[in-house]
């Protein structure tokens, strides 16, 4: 009789204190490569816990360190490519029960768990922070300015401080290049931040009577054939008239095409639409802009 009692008291204890598996899946709106947003389902985690509500405040806690964490890259980096949407709770049966499960503290519980860590410092900034001071200290230290040569093309570009920028950002923009997108145009541009020269980008303008949609451009330089294809180009109109652009950071791999351009003597570029194309020839003053450019951007301590 006492072995009895003993095997169900030790099979009551087993139960009680057996974990229950829970499968958490956390949904995220994620950008595209071309664009645009998808939502996605992350890779589901197991958490195990005693019932529904232990489990629930689990998953919950996830979820706002997830959130906390995105909060955090977008302060320190700008952006972010990931967003938490909202989250899945699946029991053993496969049933969300996040919004089932019910329990008198549930409120003031959340409000808890959001304010422990959402009140949390951003060490993603501080750890970026630290970065870019090592890393003012290796440029200063290492870098050799031409100020010479900055003395003398600067009075080609305009400086526009980045007034929502504590990190003294500042774009060094030809003064030739268009104003507004409304006028063809090609040049390149770059940023300093804390001095030091990043961020060189390509912008190109095409500005006629009808739409064109270019999705590539061929270059012919000096009768020596080049292709660019833009991750994104951007549409406008007005007036009876369009604007198609694209704006984006240059790459090692168009090193040879900027080049290219900068030293040219003659240089076209045909826009490749969806049924027609267009060309246009790059004038020399264009030529030397970008020419320009790239020297202002070296003699900075940039390296490109």
């Amino acid at each position: 009789m006492k072995k009895r009692t003993f095997l169900v008291l030790l099979l009551a204890i087993l139960l009680i204190s057996c974990d229950k598996k829970y499968t958490y899946v956390e949904v995220v709106l994620e950008k595209g490569y071309f664009g645009g947003v998808d939502k996605k389902e992350k890779e589901p985690k197991i958490i195990k816990a005693k019932n529904d509500t232990l489990a629930y405040l689990e998953a919950f806690t996830t979820f706002c360190i997830s959130i906390k964490v995105n909060r955090d890259m977008v302060e320190a980096l700008g952006e972010t490519y990931s967003t938490p949407l909202e989250f899945k709770l699946l029991n053993n049966k496969g049933e969300n029960i996040v919004h089932s499960t019910f329990f008198v503290t549930k409120d003031e519980k959340e409000k808890k768990i959001e304010e422990r860590y959402f009140s949390m410092s951003n060490d993603i900034q501080a750890s970026v922070d630290n970065i870019k001071k090592e890393k003012i200290k290796e440029f200063n230290r290492t870098v050799k300015v031409d100020s010479a040569k900055v003395k003398e093309l600067d009075r080609f570009f305009k400086q526009k401080k980045d007034e929502f920028s504590n990190n003294n950002l500042v774009w060094y923009i030809p003064k030739s290049a268009p104003q507004y997108v409304n006028r063809n145009g090609i040049y390149c541009y770059f940023q300093t931040e804390n001095g030091i020269p990043s961020n060189l980008r390509l912008k190109v303008q095409y500005y006629a009577n009808d739409w064109l949609f270019f999705n590539k451009i061929l270059f012919s330089i000096d009768d020596k054939a080049y292709e660019y294809l833009p991750w994104k180009v951007e549409t406008d109109h007005g007036g009876g008239n369009i604007w198609e652009w694209f704006d984006e950071e240059l790459t090692p791999s168009d090193k040879e095409l900027i080049y290219a351009l900068a030293n040219a003597k003659n240089a076209k570029m045909k826009f490749i639409g969806r049924q027609y194309h267009n060309i246009k020839t790059i004038s020399q003053e264009q030529i030397k802009c970008i020419k320009q450019t790239l020297e202002l951007y070296n003699a900075l301590g940039g390296n490109y």
